[in-house]
């Protein structure tokens, strides 16, 4: 009994060690990977968006275009909306889609 738990703190202290060498300075955090990820995302589709004649943009081209799910493509929509960018268009489904503002 005495091994199981002197395993388990021993086990807990080499995990934390380990742990903490890896999320060191030197290396950028996933939180800054995403949130760069993402603007970046949203700058791609908003320069899209400027370029399209018809002015308008469905969940489909948004996965195609930044290779995300469809989740996360409503998402960027969702926020191109709130910042009056765009406007949706229907309410659900395929034949749902968004024109620029």
């Amino acid at each position: 009994m005495i091994y199981f738990f002197l395993g388990i703190l021993l086990g807990g202290v080499i995990g934390y060690f380990i742990g903490k060498r890896k999320g060191g300075n030197n290396n950028p955090s996933f939180i800054n990977d995403a949130e760069r990820i993402k603007s970046e995302n949203i700058s791609k589709l908003k320069e899209y968006l400027n370029t399209q004649t018809d002015e308008q943009i469905n969940n489909e081209e948004v996965r195609k275009l930044l290779n995300v799910s469809d989740t996360t493509a409503c998402r960027y929509l969702d926020d191109l909306e709130k910042e009056n960018l765009i406007k949706q268009i229907g309410s659900d489904g395929p034949k749902v889609y968004y024109k620029k503002s």
